[in-house]
């Protein structure tokens, strides 16, 4: 893909033939409604070599790079540049990955988006700059990252807006199921500055690490505590569930912690008999065992009654809900209460500090049981 600015007016896309290249013009423009969106960025078609597409031959293409003022080129694979000639010429950007579902593309979004947005602020000889953005087949991965500096640069675009705008032109833009997920969480989480930083980004990235122990037939090797994050979402207004323990009327967690899981429509299905909640401290004594399933006792130490179980593997619910990782209470083995919350007691962005939980929100481990860190 090429990236340069440009003041073009709208084309119609319906006769576009897929295997003719294209440029990606971004329009340099400080205001636009979603009305003017082809305004904005209008993609063009240019005959360079067909069927060359976005790809690693692309850059092969001299007089293409110099005819369209390439100053910039974000690879998009893992490759090695040294054949190519001139390549001093050009600003050049080498973003080592594969076109896999669970290749994390997600960290490499600020770092690309800001090189792009520079290439396309970059002047030459008295011109704009231009960026090529390109990777083995033009169909993915570079089409991941130009959605993601779409993003980044037009916050009132989604995902699918983006790839449709794409596909206008490009028929077969198709980024992989992993690379889409991640689009949508990078959306989510506000196209943040600082992407490894952010507790969306953590939480996802400890999911990878759990899939990738369970494909292995292992259970995790740490565990992330949800009561233990520097901070927990947490709703404002209306009311909280709070689950105690039947048998001692200890606290072991309130809604912040709680998985949802909505049963699908059935005749067959049962009612649920399992409350299901992210990983918490006081499941440390049974998890950090290391096994891939197990009981989960209260953490009173003069209870100890058996109220639920984990599996790593995840469970099914009664009521047909399949949930992976699974940590479960009991309804039998748990008392539900329902409690009022006061308007305007949270703190902005809807979080707990990790100062505020264990008075009300989540029971910690008793003194002396906390280990130093998550395991």
């Amino acid at each position: 893909m090429f990236a340069t600015p440009t003041s073009l007016c709208p084309k119609s896309f319906a006769t576009r033939d897929a295997s003719i290249p294209f440029l990606l013009w971004v329009v340099s423009r400080t205001h636009c409604s979603k009305e003017s969106l082809r305004f904005q960025i209008n993609i063009e078609h240019q005959r360079i070599s067909a069927n060359d597409t976005d790809s690693i031959f692309t850059l092969r293409r001299k007089s293409a790079l110099e005819k369209t003022g390439i100053t910039h080129i974000v690879s998009v694979l893992k490759y090695d540049f040294k054949d190519f000639e001139d390549w001093e010429k050009y600003e050049h950007l080498n973003v080592e990955v594969d076109d896999v579902d669970d290749e994390n593309l997600l960290v490499e979004f600020e770092r690309t988006g800001k090189f792009i947005e520079e290439g396309l602020k970059s002047e030459k000889n008295g011109k704009r700059g231009g960026v090529l953005i390109h990777c083995a087949m033009g169909k993915s991965r570079s089409v991941a990252v130009t959605i993601a500096y779409l993003l980044r640069k037009y916050p009132h675009h989604t995902v699918k807006s983006a790839l449709e705008l794409i596909r206008e032109s490009r028929p077969i833009a198709e980024p992989n199921d992993g690379f889409m997920a991640q689009l949508q969480l990078y959306k989510e989480m506000g196209c943040p500055r600082d992407i490894e930083a952010h507790p969306k980004y953590q939480r996802w990235l400890y999911d990878q690490e759990v899939g990738l122990a369970l494909a292995a037939g292992m259970a995790p090797e740490r565990v992330r505590f949800r009561d233990e994050e520097e901070q927990v979402e947490r709703q404002t207004g209306g009311k909280e569930v709070e689950l105690r323990c039947r048998k001692c009327r200890r606290t072991l967690a309130t809604t912040p912690y709680l998985v949802d899981h909505i049963p699908t429509p059935s005749k067959t299905q049962s009612a649920c008999t399992h409350h299901f909640l992210h990983p918490v401290s006081w499941m440390r004594p049974a998890l950090e065992q290391g096994l891939l399933s197990g009981r989960l006792e209260c953490p009173n130490l003069k209870c100890g009654a058996q109220i639920g179980r984990y599996a790593w593997q995840g469970m099914r619910c009664s009521c047909g809900v399949w949930v992976c990782p699974a940590f479960s209470l009991q309804k039998g083995r748990v008392d539900e209460i329902t409690k009022k919350i006061e308007h305007g007691t949270s703190k902005p962005g809807n979080v707990v500090d990790r100062a505020e939980i264990g008075t009300g929100h989540c029971i910690r481990l008793p003194p002396g049981m906390k280990g130093k860190e998550n395991l």
